[in-house]
C-alpha cells in the first residue's frame, strides 16, 4: 500500500462528505506521508451545482487547507490543488492560480467541456467513436499545456464506451504517447473500483480502470501514479481498495511512490 495520495475532494464540490480535517486525520492514522487535495476547480463565471463548488468558496478552500497544513506540518505533508478540465477558455485562469502560489498543482480530470459558453457534454457519457475521439483530442490538448501534474482517470471513456475496438485502442495510444512525451503521469484511479464491477457490454468489469488501457500505458513506459480519488474520509479504508492494489500487482505496474510537486 502506497502512503501518498494526491487526489482528494472536499464537501465543497457538492458530492463529497466529511470535513477537511477528517480526511487529514484518516490519512495520518494510516501512516500516509503526503496528502494532496484536488477538489473540482471553482470557476469564476460558471456554476455547476452538485458537481463543483461555487467560486465564492475558493478562499475558504484555500484558507482552510493552509491552516490545516500548518497545524499538521509535523505529521504529514499537505498540498493544495485542483482537479480541472482541459478547457482552453480557462487556461489563463489556471496559470494565474499557479503563478499566485495560492495552489501548488493541478490534475487533469476531463469531465466536461465549454461549448457556446455552456458547460456540457459530459465525457462520462461517451458512446460513439466520434465521442471518444473528442474526449481524446481534448485530453491530449490539456496534457500538452504542461499545466497538469498528472491525468486523472485517463481511461474514463471506457466507463461508457463498451467495446475495446480499434478506435478505443488508438485513443489509448494517443493519450499514452502524449503523456510520455510531456512526462505527465497517468493516474490509476480507485474511485470506480470502490463502486464495484458491473456488466458493461459483454464484460463484467469496473467502469475504469480498464486493464487493456493500462497494458498500453505499461508498453509506452508511462509514469503512473495511484489515486484514491477520495470523496469521503472512509474512502481511504474502503475494502474494495484492496482490489485496486491487487490489479496493479497483476498488471505489473510500477507506480510512483511520491509525486514531485
Amino acid at each position: 500500500m502506497i502512503k501518498t495520495n494526491y487526489h482528494t475532494h472536499t464537501i465543497r464540490c457538492g458530492h463529497a462528505s466529511g470535513e477537511d480535517e477528517e480526511f487529514i486525520l484518516e490519512a495520518i492514522a494510516l501512516g500516509f506521508t503526503e496528502l494532496g487535495f484536488t477538489d473540482h476547480i471553482m470557476l469564476p463565471d460558471h456554476q455547476q451545482i452538485g458537481i463543483r463548488g461555487d467560486y465564492s468558496l475558493l478562499d475558504d478552500y484555500i484558507d482552510s487547507l493552509n491552516a490545516l497544513k500548518e497545524k499538521y506540518k509535523d505529521k504529514i505533508k499537505i498540498y493544495i490543488g485542483f482537479e480541472a478540465e482541459a478547457m482552453k477558455h480557462y487556461f489563463p485562469y489556471y496559470k494565474q492560480l499557479l503563478a499566485s502560489k495560492r495552489i501548488e498543482y493541478l490534475i487533469l480530470g476531463n469531465h466536461c467541456e465549454l461549448v457556446h459558453d455552456q458547460l456540457k457534454w459530459f465525457f462520462s457519457n461517451v458512446t460513439s467513436k466520434k465521442d471518444i475521439k473528442r474526449y481524446t483530442k481534448s485530453l491530449v490538448k490539456g496534457i500538452k499545456t504542461g499545466l497538469f501534474k498528472f491525468v486523472a482517470h485517463p481511461d474514463y471513456y471506457m466507463g461508457s464506451y463498451l467495446k475495446w475496438d480499434k478506435t478505443a485502442i488508438k485513443c489509448a495510444k494517443k493519450i499514452c504517447k502524449a503523456a510520455k512525451r510531456k512526462k505527465v503521469a497517468l493516474e490509476y484511479n480507485f474511485g470506480s473500483i470502490r463502486s464495484g464491477r458491473k456488466i458493461l457490454g459483454d464484460e463484467y468489469r469496473f467502469s475504469y480502470p480498464y486493464d487493456n488501457f493500462w497494458k498500453i500505458a505499461k508498453k509506452y513506459k508511462c509514469k503512473i501514479v495511484l489515486g484514491l480519488d477520495c470523496h469521503r474520509p472512509q474512502d481511504f479504508t474502503h475494502p474494495n481498495n484492496d482490489l485496486g492494489y491487487q490489479k496493479v500487482k497483476e498488471l505489473d505496474l510500477q507506480p510512483l511512490l511520491k509525486l514531485d510537486i
